[in-house]
């Protein structure tokens, strides 16, 4: 049921961030238009945030063996991370694991776990993590990283109080490509991550698990929220954070047009839905003048400073063009409108939107608050001035 009063604790939290806490489902506090020039916040206060990121070569480590479990969320292999920036008093590991891909068919990914160096005893509380738009291939993810939990919140005190993250990949297809906005293909890499990593002989791991995700992974971790009891109830979802989540792809591609955004995210977009949906071409999907370009775009990765440079360059030669033809129209307009978690979820449920963000607008998560609210779902929603997509 609605709970239209805010709980003491969270009420205490949103006092000491500036956060309008918002009990959504009993009504919005108005909250102040948020300065143009609103600052970052660094996502966390820990070493790996404050590091120079290196992309690392894929290895040996990502091919899978001949003889593969056929069973989903079985541990293939896992190595310890002696040569990465993590946290203070922190181990972290990669781990290869099965899962499978949207339509059912086997894959395998790559997960990082973090955990205390040395753990309190008796099972650990369990973070699911789900990560934002780096890319679409597999070169681009957290595990190839040399800081690869950068742009997770609150690293330390996640350490300090002895939870153990378990922060997926997402499985990449044969072409090296993962569902990109693809709710089922990133709920089950998520959780079957999980599943795998209670097969670790390092760490004894709670049965329960919080899924928490950040844009990309905000809109992954509402599915997960959605779509994980169904496909494993053997994880236990206690709770859902989503942090300026992508509830409405296809309303903020329309938003977008031919901003940078647009240019990035709908080559992504593009690529992924024409590799996992047979019906959706990336021609049709593409504006001709721009399929060499977006298809570029689609190989780079986000943030690697390598690729940054091509990345804006291929952006510039756009001239402020749109990449899709018409992200509402014909079969990738319906898998796209699909791709919104408007179903239930069954246990506690918070949403932050910063209102200075200019990738998740804030008004489609206002919609999104308000739409499911009025479906009966019982949620919190914090809205945060002065913070953009990546100071929530």
């Amino acid at each position: 049921m609605p709970n239209s009063r805010v709980r003491p604790v969270a009420a205490a939290i949103a006092a000491l961030l500036g956060v309008w806490l918002v009990a959504a489902c009993g009504g919005r506090s108005p909250s102040p238009a948020p300065p143009s020039s609103a600052p970052s916040a660094p996502a966390t206060a820990s070493a790996s945030a404050l590091a120079p990121r290196t992309w690392l070569p894929l290895d040996g480590f990502y091919t899978p063996p001949a003889n593969v479990p056929s069973s989903p969320g079985a541990l293939v292999r896992s190595e310890e991370l002696t040569n990465r920036i993590l946290p203070a008093d922190a181990r972290a590991w990669r781990i290869l694991y099965t899962t499978t891909f949207p339509d059912g068919s086997p894959a395998t990914s790559v997960a990082t776990v973090l955990a205390p160096a040395q753990p309190p005893p008796g099972p650990r509380p369990v973070i699911t993590w789900e990560h934002g738009t780096v890319g679409i291939e597999q070169k681009c993810m957290p595990s190839t990283v040399s800081s690869p939990f950068e742009g997770v919140p609150a690293l330390d005190q996640v350490v300090a109080k002895g939870w153990v993250l378990v922060a997926t990949d997402y499985a990449p297809n044969a072409e090296g490509v993962h569902p990109y906005i693809i709710g089922e293909g990133e709920m089950r890499s998520a959780l079957d991550a999980t599943r795998a990593a209670k097969q670790m002989p390092e760490l004894t791991l709670d049965s329960r698990t919080v899924v928490w995700g950040h844009s990309q992974g905000g809109q992954s971790a509402l599915e997960t929220g959605i779509l994980g009891p169904r496909y494993a109830p053997d994880v236990p979802i206690t709770g859902v954070a989503a942090f300026a989540p992508a509830t409405n792809m296809q309303k903020l591609m329309v938003m977008h047009g031919g901003d940078s955004s647009g240019a990035r995210l709908g080559p992504f977009l593009a690529t992924a839905y024409s590799q996992y949906y047979p019906d959706v071409k990336f021609d049709d999907m593409v504006r001709p003048e721009a399929r060499d370009i977006a298809r570029r775009i689609a190989d780079l990765c986000q943030f690697d400073p390598k690729d940054i440079p091509t990345l804006q360059d291929l952006t510039k030669q756009l001239n402020g063009a749109q990449v899709l033809t018409d992200p509402t129209a014909g079969a990738f307009g319906q898998h796209l409108k699909e791709s919104a978690p408007d179903a239930p979820i069954g246990v506690p449920l918070l949403i932050g939107q910063g209102l200075a963000d200019v990738v998740v607008y804030p008004e489609v998560n206002d919609t999104y608050v308000d739409e499911r609210c009025a479906a009966g779902q019982s949620l919190e929603y914090w809205r945060v001035p002065d913070r953009d997509h990546g100071g929530i």
